[in-house]
């Protein structure tokens, strides 16, 4: 019997839309360490030291990913989350993230979510704990403001203060002003070979991740005419061949949830699709998790 779902209420979270901001944030804080816990809004007069594993083994079999996993210089640990919505099973699941964290470790984390909606839930509790997450809504930040330091420090030749988290991800800002993501997004590619000091690789890799992240929100063609407009070449651009790529994926995920809504096995999927198995599994999970 196949898996019973009406059409249209499923979401291929992990792999569509936010899957694609988790993968920037874990490379930006990768190397932008310095400004990590400043964009997490962390008051912590603290360092980040390490990007760590997050590969959790649930059984002999089964492993579970957190997003990321930072060390910090006071032996402590910062575990963060990329979600659409916050539901109940989500924080169960981050809260047993971040005790299989700490003993992987040996060290205590506390964990942040990052979010672009108002979340439904704040924290977990169940008898033995009660689990809250800082919660990061980034369209309660004002990109006017952020905008208006960035300027300010570029005319002052501050660079170093710059904080290269913000710029990748102003589009994602709420605006008062009324600028649209679109706008945002143009703007931050304008600044990124000033905020790189003309730094190539650097700026390459701004405009790489800014590309990825505007993936999760906005279509491919507006993306590329954003681009040209800024007279970003396209040609071998590494960003925007995994826009492709991503776009393929989503084609070939929305057709596996099809077939496994028919009943078809893991492996019949598999083999239609060309998505490896343990994929294949994963949606079936997400299926019946929302089922």
């Amino acid at each position: 019997m196949g898996i019973q779902q009406n059409e249209g209420q499923y979401k291929v979270r992990r792999i569509d839309t936010f899957q694609n901001q988790d993968k920037v944030l874990k490379e930006s804080l990768s190397l932008f360490k310095g400004g990590s816990l400043d964009f997490l809004d962390e008051e912590l007069s603290d360092e980040v030291t390490d990007v760590l594993s997050t590969e959790i083994t649930e059984t002999s079999t089964k492993k579970a990913f957190a997003d990321n996993a930072l060390k910090l210089q006071s032996n402590k640990g910062i575990h963060t989350e990329c979600e659409a919505q916050v539901s109940n099973d989500d924080m169960m699941r981050f809260a047993s993230y971040n005790i299989d964290l700490s003993r992987l470790h040996g060290i205590p984390f506390t964990t942040v979510i990052i979010t672009t909606t108002k979340p439904g839930v704040t924290s977990y509790t169940n008898p033995s704990m009660t689990f809250t997450p800082k919660i990061i809504n980034l369209k309660e930040r004002d990109a006017d403001k952020v905008l208006t330091e960035i300027n300010n420090k570029l005319k002052a030749r501050d660079y170093s203060s710059i904080n290269p988290l913000q710029v990748i991800y102003l589009p994602l800002y709420g605006s008062d002003s009324g600028k649209t993501t679109a706008e945002l997004l143009g703007t931050a590619i304008k600044l990124a070979p000033q905020v790189a000091q003309n730094d190539k690789p650097k700026q390459r890799k701004l405009h790489d991740l800014m590309i990825l992240l505007a993936g999760s929100f906005m279509g491919k063609d507006t993306i590329l005419k954003i681009l040209e407009d800024n007279m970003i070449s396209l040609e071998n651009n590494s960003a925007v061949m995994a826009l492709e790529d991503i776009g393929r994926n989503r084609e070939k995920e929305s057709i596996a949830v099809n077939l496994l809504r028919r009943g078809r096995s893991i492996q019949e999927i598999s083999e239609d699709t060309g998505l490896i198995a343990e994929r294949v599994i994963a949606l079936k999970d997400e299926l019946l998790a929302q089922a």
